[in-house]
């Protein structure tokens, strides 16, 4: 019987595929938390310029003061928020697979099979 991790092999090289687990992960998760960081600050930014005071003075000379809403600029906000989170998950996704980047062990040739397995 062939081991599992023997027979993951790229064709005709003998050399196993593992792709996943690379260091330079690490590096693509820290530009994807400056995009984070970059996508936050945008959010805010977009939701503190969606809001616009309308200010009037009613008859009897009161100031009246209404907050109005832009719908665009909520919309951008909710977008930048969405995107920064998704970041956020994928760049933790890249530290984990950039982390773990140490091989298991083989399992031995000599393993016998039992005989359930046979």
């Amino acid at each position: 019987m062939t081991d599992a991790a023997e027979s993951l092999t790229t064709p005709g090289f003998g050399v196993p595929v593992d792709h996943l687990h690379q260091p330079w992960r690490l590096v693509v998760a820290a530009v994807e938390l400056v995009f984070v960081v970059a996508a936050g600050w945008a959010a805010v930014w977009c939701w503190s310029s969606a809001t616009v005071d309308v200010r009037v003075r009613s008859g009897d000379g009161e100031l009246l003061v209404s907050h109005v809403y832009q719908g665009e600029w909520v919309g951008l906000a909710f977008v930048a928020a969405a995107v920064a989170g998704v970041l956020l998950v994928d760049a933790s996704r890249q530290v984990v697979l950039g982390v773990r980047t140490r091989r298991r062990r083989r399992r031995r040739a000599s393993h016998q099979a039992r005989p359930a397995d046979t």
